[in-house]
């Protein structure tokens, strides 16, 4: 599916338009045995992806973008690459293979998950779900004040429990058919708990993990940053580091002084850690519904200059720094990379 499909443009638009730049956002370099989310990419396709940009287009730093935008004209066929989280495989698979290739890139990070045991929510909710190998069969819980119940002693069809039993590990969210019950209930958990508190999560996370018997320690392949390797990040100059909030909460479900809170910390933090300035912000979820006109003013009151977000468009010399376009980078082969980068450059 290519993006004039993606985000339902006419062909006569398309046409029309002139891409100048193009910011993709990653999550995770790493060979994974499960990726429910699809977040992560493998070093020998992020390899490729490099190699690929840098034969073919402009990579340029977000600093960089941001200095274009002020000039009003993006140098034509520019990349900026990012990454969001804050995951410890950013240093020790992305960083080499970026400074092989030269290629400048953000990390946005989430400052409480820095040097924290627990992994991130929907990380912490495919350990509990769908890594167990026994789990109860009735699980009760109660969400903003609704209290809901979930059999997990059915069968979802034997043709759907064939297909999982082919391919044990491939299934992620973007598949019509569950294998499991606990798929089903991973994803009504997945789609209750994005908006809420990290409090409210966490609580619930904790009620999960004793309902199943497993701890909240997380994985050592999941976990995020500590703080010596966000310093060893940031050391030499390829790499910046941008604030992804304070716990990563949907910014737009929670109130203005939340909002601000979460901001101003998750710079803070950050700049306490590292010393210097943390300039650039990313919206966690980053979709249109994920932020409103609030946040982007508080963005603004912290002193940073830009924000990117979660929706599939290019660049021109006009586009707000505070509502930066990005478009989401799966762990494709570059043979299938290279097709969406000349789609999304319009080639």
């Amino acid at each position: 599916m290519g993006i004039r499909r993606l985000i339902q443009l006419p062909d006569r638009i398309w046409k029309g338009l002139h891409s100048q730049g193009l910011i993709l956002l990653y999550h995770r370099v790493v060979t994974l045995d499960t990726d429910p989310q699809l977040l992560s990419v493998t070093p020998e396709h992020f390899a490729g992806h490099l190699e690929y940009i840098s034969e073919h287009y402009n990579p340029i730093s977000l600093s960089e973008l941001y200095q274009a935008l002020k000039a009003g004209k993006v140098p034509d066929k520019s990349v900026v690459i990012t990454f969001d989280d804050g995951y410890a495989d950013n240093l020790w698979n992305a960083k080499p293979l970026l400074e092989k290739y030269g290629i400048p890139a953000t990390v946005f990070v989430t400052s409480s998950h820095v040097d924290s045991d627990r992994e991130f929510w929907w990380d912490d909710l495919e350990r509990l779900l769908l890594l167990s190998d026994q789990l109860p069969d009735q699980l009760e819980l109660t969400v903003k004040g609704r209290k809901w119940n979930w059999d997990l002693s059915g069968d979802l069809g034997a043709e759907s429990r064939r297909r999982y039993e082919i391919e044990p590990k491939s299934w992620n969210v973007t598949m019509a058919s569950d294998p499991g019950p606990q798929h089903a209930v991973y994803r009504d958990l997945h789609r209750l708990l994005k908006p809420l508190s990290h409090e409210e999560q966490e609580s619930i996370l904790s009620t999960i993990a004793q309902w199943a018997g497993m701890p909240r320690t997380g994985r050592e392949t999941h976990r995020p940053l500590n703080v010596s390797e966000l310093k060893e990040l940031d050391r030499g100059g390829l790499i910046e580091i941008g604030a992804h909030t304070a716990t990563h909460t949907m910014l737009s479900m929670q109130p203005v002084g939340i909002q601000r809170t979460e901001i101003i910390r998750g710079k803070e933090s950050l700049e306490e850690m590292l010393g210097h300035p943390v300039q650039n912000f990313s919206y966690p979820f980053g979709g249109r519904v994920d932020f409103n006109r609030k946040t982007v003013e508080i963005v603004k009151e912290a002193g940073i200059t830009t924000a990117c977000a979660n929706y599939g468009l290019t660049l021109i010399g006009s586009t707000d720094p505070y509502r930066l376009p990005r478009v989401l980078v799966r762990g494709w082969d570059v043979e299938v990379f290279s097709s969406w980068m000349k789609d999304w450059f319009n080639e």
